[in-house]
């Protein structure tokens, strides 16, 4: 496992092009993968995960070391992708599976079982609210800083969670009740 260090941002901005390719190769899986738990197609998860790198090059002195570089780059990740949702304005189809092998639990059983269960739930939500929900627990975002992102008041990233969360759970008990 390659192994992330700030230090390389500086590296980075003085243009040296180990350092470039050691960030890609350390950071992208991280951003690819809540990148596609949010628009689920791996053709436009590739598409916004190469557009977030070139950005994220071409921007480098922009970069505050106040933030970790993940998370900026996630930033950078999240806007293009608020950006994606918002030109389609439609659902986009699961178009594959993705594991993130960075779950604690270690039986791989139990792995696949939690995946697969939160890819159904994701499922029956709309991009935007997928989005919204990535960030807010997933991510850990504010609905503070949620708001800043998509433009929208915090009440607004509040409502969207609380009824995201009684969509999903409206439908948890819909299939509970079908295997009964």
């Amino acid at each position: 496992m390659t192994i992330w260090d700030e230090k390389l941002v500086s590296q980075m901005k003085r243009g040296k092009q180990s350092a470039f390719e050691h960030c890609y190769r350390c950071l992208s899986p991280k951003v690819y993968t809540a990148i596609y738990q949010i628009c689920r197609n791996q053709a436009i998860s590739d598409d916004i995960l190469q557009d977030t790198f070139i950005d994220a090059f071409e921007k480098l002195e922009s970069y505050q070391s106040s933030n970790s570089f993940l998370s900026w780059l996630k930033r950078i990740a999240f806007n293009k992708t608020i950006n994606v949702i918002n030109r389609n304005k439609k659902s986009v189809p699961l178009v594959g599976d993705m594991l993130d092998g960075d779950s604690l639990l270690d039986s791989p059983e139990v792995q696949l079982g939690d995946h697969q269960l939160l890819i159904s739930l994701l499922s029956v939500v709309s991009e935007n609210e997928r989005f919204i929900l990535w960030l807010y627990i997933v991510e850990q975002y504010t609905h503070n800083e949620i708001a800043l992102l998509v433009e929208q008041t915090p009440s607004y990233s509040k409502s969207i969670v609380s009824r995201s969360l009684k969509k999903l759970r409206n439908y948890s008990e819909e299939k509970c009740y079908v295997y009964r």
